[in-house]
């Protein structure tokens, strides 16, 4: 019988699939160096967060944050953090949060760490959005083959027309360089965000000037070992995470896709992708080649779409990292007690 892989990166699927799509899920050149086991990395407490991305996908906002804080603190949830995902500003936008969303971006991760919890940010650090002041400003910093610019999302060809055009930056200028680490610095110095979620990292393996694992291996150390070097307080989340270049240096490495669609997806349809990618998260949870002392992030259970199957395959999956992706506002007491004895297990 054939044992279930981990694949080249956090998405692949356990089993290689004949067609080979979506495109991210197999690498785009011959990945030629060995996955290896850190041996002495520091590992961090066990982290139990709150996502805010399938309970509101990109419809996020302050006020939506804070009430959802106000739902932690009054069920008494055991959260450790609150992970702001995607929808806070527009890619590659990192430096200026989405006033019209957040007011007071960081008056609200002080309102956070008054409650007793951390605040997580999500970014994908090599793409930004074609309709970004980022690439209104500077379009020469984002990489052209053939005269085009590069889609860094990778799904089907044709399909990646009519995604948003999340366009690749070019790691080997230094001003690019600059922008991502003064980026950082922002958000962790003057922001006061103590986890990041980096996403999408397998997008610099699409560069087609690129004919090995060589070069987008060390753009993606690069990053990682930046945050990692100069603020090792940070918990830092690898997802969309080449293996080799991500496990030695991230503190949590995503091990799975993500086990729903955002919330505006019909719900009979989530619950089929849910059910799905939650049984796909423990056959790579079975894969020989799991490093064993590494805190790994299974994504989110959501007590919503929960089915017998569900419940039962979530008991078994380690507890390094939790996280709940429910829209905590609209669920009944019950199922906030359920969330409770959950994360207290």
């Amino acid at each position: 019988m054939q044992k279930p892989s981990l694949g080249w990166q956090s998405w692949s699927p356990p089993f290689p699939k004949w067609h080979g799509f979506p495109r991210w899920d197999y690498s785009p050149i011959k990945i030629s160096r060995k996955i290896s086991s850190p041996t002495s990395k520091k590992l961090f407490p066990p982290i139990k967060y709150w996502c805010s991305w399938y309970a509101y996908g990109w419809d996020i906002n302050d006020q939506k944050i804070n009430k959802t804080l106000a739902v932690i603190k009054k069920s008494q949830l055991p959260l450790t953090h609150i992970l702001i995902d995607d929808g806070w500003t527009t890619w590659g936008d990192w430096h200026t949060p989405d006033l019209l969303r957040f007011a007071d971006f960081i008056g609200l991760i002080k309102k956070i760490k008054s409650n007793g919890l951390q605040a997580g940010l999500w970014f994908a650090p090599f793409l930004g959005n074609s309709k970004s002041q980022l690439f209104a400003k500077h379009p020469d910093w984002f990489i052209q083959h053939h005269g085009r610019y590069l889609q860094g999302l990778k799904t089907l060809p044709i399909w990646e027309w009519f995604l948003p055009q999340q366009y690749l930056l070019n790691l080997e200028l230094p001003i690019v360089k600059k922008y991502l680490t003064d980026f950082v610095d922002l958000a962790i110095t003057e922001w006061g965000v103590t986890l990041l979620k980096l996403d999408f990292l397998y997008a610099p393996y699409f560069d087609p000037r690129h004919k090995s694992d060589h070069a987008p291996h060390n753009q993606v150390s690069w990053l990682l070992q930046y945050i990692k070097q100069n603020y090792p307080q940070v918990t830092i989340i690898a997802c969309g995470a080449p293996f080799a270049p991500s496990i030695n240096i991230a503190d949590i490495v995503r091990v799975s896709k993500d086990t729903a669609l955002p919330p505006n997806i019909p719900s009979f349809l989530n619950r089929f992708f849910y059910n799905h990618r939650v049984k796909m998260l423990i056959n790579k949870l079975q894969s020989p080649n799991l490093p064993k002392n590494l805190l790994i992030d299974p994504d989110v259970r959501i007590f919503k779409l929960d089915s017998t199957l569900t419940q039962s395959i979530w008991k078994i999956v380690p507890e390094d990292v939790l996280g709940i992706g429910d829209n905590l506002c609209k669920l009944s007491e019950i199922t906030l007690n359920n969330i409770k004895l959950w994360l207290s297990h």
